[in-house]
């Protein structure tokens, strides 16, 4: 009996022994993957599956326009093998009044003209919904506004969702087939950053329209270097993959924009061992993030890098335009609470790039200069100011008043005027 008795005894010593020692240890690595140190595998895996894309959500993205009324079933975002997605014809539900809007294209993808679409167009558009006009019908676009006052036509080849490099590479692809000679890119506050983005969930989360993934940019600030990357996949069914999660732990397990998400989750204070190699990752010099708090440290990051993408692709973009004997038109628009906090008197996010972008030989229109001008016209506060022209995106008020702040600008730019300017 005593024999049997020390027995259990040890047994049970031991296996105290091992809960504490494991018990810690788990304990220790659960703490090390809150604490700001390390980011475990499991919980990249975790975050993965959290934003893993339904199957049907899949299917509605790649069939495109479908039905007896032959519209997009996936509020109008349809899959591209180059550009990661394009638009197709679609009724939303989110316009101005609680109305609906009406959305539809012309044959080589732009979005359906309806002033002066029997006259030749001069311009061309690119950029991401604030060139496409979300929330708006066909013809409530800053572009339509224009061509009916100009007395011929704009094109408007916005697509939601898009960074800024995917704007060049759609212009890219139309000028190919249809080339003009006046171009005009719009660059929207978080163009930016979506340049960096290889899967644009990791970002967004799941539920997003255009949470696919895309070409993009990596880049190494340091060394001045930006690597342009195409779209992971390259075949519609293919896409299906997404809802695979061993797929998506081999595809973006060492993903920059991933590290960034992850480490940015932890809040509070992160450790210099978590942030370093999230800078490193973009190429960001420590001189840059020291000095800082974690939370601006990496927001810092993110911003650094994203401008520096954002400042090779207008460089390429003035390259091509030289090159074809085109003329390039630059608009920096921005978010209701970007314009909201220009109003207010905050420091700007994109400075740098503004400042880089002051000695440019073409126009250059930066909205929150536009905006500022005209709210020391009102006697209201900022909110209700801007209510008349945000609905998310601009209203078909904010849209008029877009065009007319572009007007001066391209008079002096198209060469002959416009027929109501001879």
């Amino acid at each position: 009996m005593k024999t049997i008795f020390y027995g259990l005894t040890v047994i049970l010593i031991i296996a105290a022994v091992c809960t504490i020692c494991y018990g810690n240890n788990e304990m220790k690595q659960k703490k090390a993957s809150m604490d700001g140190n390390t980011i475990s595998d499991e919980r990249v895996r975790t975050y993965l599956r959290s934003i893993i894309p339904s199957r049907e959500s899949v299917e509605t993205f790649i069939v495109g326009k479908q039905g007896p009324e032959q519209l997009s079933r996936h509020e109008g975002w349809e899959y591209d093998s180059e550009l990661g997605w394009v638009h197709c014809d679609v009724i939303r539900s989110n316009s101005v009044d609680n109305s609906k809007g009406f959305y539809h294209y012309e044959t080589d993808g732009a979005r359906r003209v309806v002033n002066a679409a029997d006259k030749p167009c001069r311009i061309h558009t690119y950029g991401n919904s604030f060139t496409h006009c979300d929330q708006v019908s066909d013809g409530e676009t800053w572009q339509e506004y224009l061509a009916s006052h100009l007395q011929e036509p704009i094109r408007n080849y916005g697509v939601g969702g898009y960074s800024v490099y995917q704007a060049y590479l759609r212009m890219l692809a139309v000028e190919k087939h249809n080339s003009t000679d006046y171009i005009i890119l719009n660059i929207w506050s978080d163009d930016h950053y979506r340049n960096l983005d290889a899967w644009r969930s990791i970002r967004f989360g799941q539920g997003s329209n255009c949470g696919f993934t895309l070409p993009h940019l990596r880049v190494d600030v340091g060394n001045n270097r930006c690597e342009q990357i195409e779209n992971l996949i390259q075949h519609p069914n293919d896409v299906y993959k997404l809802c695979d999660d061993n797929f998506l732990w081999q595809a973006f397990k060492d993903d920059p924009i991933l590290k960034l998400v992850l480490t940015a989750q932890l809040g509070g204070t992160v450790s210099d061992k978590l942030i370093n190699p999230v800078a490193v990752s973009f190429g960001i010099p420590d001189e840059k993030i020291s000095n800082t708090e974690s939370a601006r440290q990496i927001r810092k990051i993110h911003t650094e890098a994203a401008l520096f993408a954002t400042e090779n692709v207008v460089t390429w973009t003035e390259r091509y335009c030289r090159e074809n004997g085109k003329k390039l038109m630059l608009i920096l628009s921005f978010d209701r609470g970007n314009i909201a906090k220009e109003l207010s008197g905050e420091p700007r996010f994109d400075q740098k790039f503004v400042d880089w972008m002051k000695s440019k030989p073409y126009p250059v229109i930066d909205m929150r200069d536009v905006f500022h001008a005209d709210y020391k016209h009102y006697n209201v506060d900022i909110d209700t100011y801007l209510a008349r022209y945000y609905i998310g995106h601009h209203t078909p008020a904010g849209n008029f008043f877009f065009a007319w702040a572009l007007k001066d600008q391209i008079l002096d730019w198209l060469d002959p005027p416009p027929l109501p300017y001879r």
